[in-house]
């Protein structure tokens, strides 16, 4: 499951502390969902738990929400310089998208199926590219 975020207000929330739990909720589809969530696993000396070796590649180096407006530029063609090569192909790696923040349209209506969602996230099953 990778962790975006829509871009709207502030990111993390320290405004509205009642939000930032919010940012670790994806975490928890780890235990629920038997499943990866890189923002758990990233930084040595930050987060205690690093990914084991066969999934290591989809660790994100930075370990924060990615953007959606990078996410749609990549899918659109369009990446920028720089762009970890993990973020690059996003939309092969990965199943779910969990975007943080208040809600937006749907950035991606051709690849995004909406699944849930609240004032605080939506969660999206990603549509793989052919």
């Amino acid at each position: 499951m990778l962790i975006g975020e829509s871009g709207v207000g502030e990111n993390p929330p320290f405004h509205d502390l009642t939000e930032y739990p919010i940012y670790y909720a994806p975490t928890l589809a780890i235990h629920f969902a038997n499943a990866f969530v890189p923002n758990l696993f990233t930084a040595a000396g930050k987060q205690p738990l690093r990914a084991n070796s066969f999934i290591e590649r989809l660790d994100i180096p930075h370990g924060g929400p990615v953007p959606v407006a990078i996410l749609a530029g990549i899918s659109a063609g369009k990446t920028a310089a720089g762009t970890p090569s993990i973020i690059q192909s996003w939309y092969r790696d990965f199943d779910y998208l969990y975007v943080l923040g208040p809600r937006v349209p749907n950035p991606m209506p051709t690849m995004l199926d909406e699944m849930d969602r609240s004032a605080r996230f939506v969660l999206y099953k990603i549509r793989r590219k052919n």
